[in-house]
């Protein structure tokens, strides 16, 4: 999986999907993975990420991709 952004709430994150999908079009036909992240003491996030790669080789290289249209990427473990 990579992860694209990290927003405030649920809906901040489908809007950064949105934008994203504007930017990067190689996002086209994947799907958007967010997925709640609560801590102890700190603002709930809500992490957006998509997956479907077939190893971290290709997420990696993906997200070198993205890096080039100015889209922040991180490798992530699923």
């Amino acid at each position: 999986m990579i992860q694209l952004a990290a927003a405030g709430t649920e809906e901040g994150a489908r809007a950064d999907w949105a934008r994203l999908q504007r930017r990067a079009p190689e996002l086209a036909g994947r799907s958007p993975v967010i997925t709640k992240l609560e801590r102890e003491g700190q603002p709930t996030l809500w992490r957006l990420r998509t997956g479907g790669f077939a190893d971290q080789a290709a997420a990696r290289a993906f997200c070198a991709q993205l890096r080039e249209k100015s889209v922040n990427c991180i490798p992530v473990a699923g």
